[in-house]
């Protein structure tokens, strides 16, 4: 994630628990992705490796083109839930973890 989008990210993380809300349920690519994730069975699922250097890999096995990767295991989910948001095409501002669940 660029700096600026994880600013943009992060700012409007902040203004949610503000009570601010961006609408993101009503944007048409936050209503695709939704809709994608449940015709998976409501889940995206990820094979992840890790290798001896303390690095690792995640790959969707149920949806093509989703892989990302990391130095560090402490990383994973931001990066995991990145990969995801950018498959879709979800600009950082509507960004909300809440729609992957």
């Amino acid at each position: 994630m660029s700096i600026l989008n994880k600013t943009i990210y992060l700012t409007a993380a902040m203004l949610r628990r503000w009570g601010y809300h961006f609408n993101e349920d009503a944007d048409p690519r936050v209503q695709s992705m939704k809709k994608a994730i449940q015709t998976l069975g409501g889940r995206i699922e990820f094979k992840i490796e890790q290798y001896p250097d303390g690095s690792w890999t995640a790959e969707s096995v149920n949806l093509d083109g989703v892989i990302t990767g990391g130095a560090s295991v402490k990383e994973m989910s931001a990066s995991i839930r990145d990969a995801v948001f950018t498959y879709f095409g979800i600009p950082a501002h509507l960004c909300n973890d809440n729609s992957l669940i």
